[in-house]
């Protein structure tokens, strides 16, 4: 099902006619501004809940991507992207940020566009994207990138669906929640040369 609602999330988001902006959202909402990721930020030693260690020379550096996993204990496994409430982004430019930089460098609307595109979502196309490829990838939880990507977006979209037509969506359990669970977070180590070449 992820791919069907990445058609979906394209048609909200990032579709596109004659090179114009195409997206509902947009056309629907066109002074609407949303919560922004959180910067990625590159340090020596740490970034977010994600550090590293070194030597005192050490030139590494570590970045953690605003994109976390959940998975609780009857196995169920979803994804948030990590936003920032004192940071508002345009909707329309709102799919221009990126959500990682390797091992390819991915927008939010390279993700949905990759798979809603060439990954079966609207349709299939024989040639795989590098995106595409590295979303194929499983994470530690044994889903895809590209499944868990997707379902980021979704709670983003119902979150601010909730927030526009005031109810409420479907929810992980309570019971889940207070139970053992454990979360996995995005992040890339690399040579600050590369690091600092990103750096805006």
């Amino acid at each position: 099902m992820y791919r069907a609602l990445a058609s979906q999330l394209r048609i909200l988001l990032c579709d596109t006619r004659y090179k114009k902006d195409n997206s509902l959202l947009v056309a629907v909402y066109p002074k609407l501004e949303v919560s922004g990721l959180e910067s990625i930020n590159w340090s020596s030693e740490k970034s977010g809940h994600i550090s590293i260690t070194q030597t005192e020379s050490g030139s590494n550096r570590v970045a953690q991507m605003p994109f976390e996993i959940t998975q609780f204990s009857n196995g169920l496994s979803v994804a948030d992207l990590q936003l920032t409430k004192s940071t508002l982004v345009p909707i329309g430019q709102w799919c221009e940020q990126i959500v990682t930089y390797s091992p390819t460098t991915l927008t939010i609307k390279e993700v949905i566009r990759s798979v809603a595109d060439k990954g079966g979502g609207a349709h299939i196309d024989a040639t795989m994207s590098p995106a595409l490829r590295y979303m194929r990838q499983k994470t530690p939880v044994g889903e895809t990138y590209a499944h868990l990507f997707i379902v980021a977006l979704g709670r983003f979209l119902q979150a601010l669906g909730e927030k526009l037509f005031s109810y409420s969506g479907c929810r992980v359990s309570e019971d889940l929640l207070k139970k053992e669970h454990h979360k996995y977070n995005l992040g890339i180590v690399a040579h600050h040369e590369w690091s600092d070449a990103l750096q805006p």
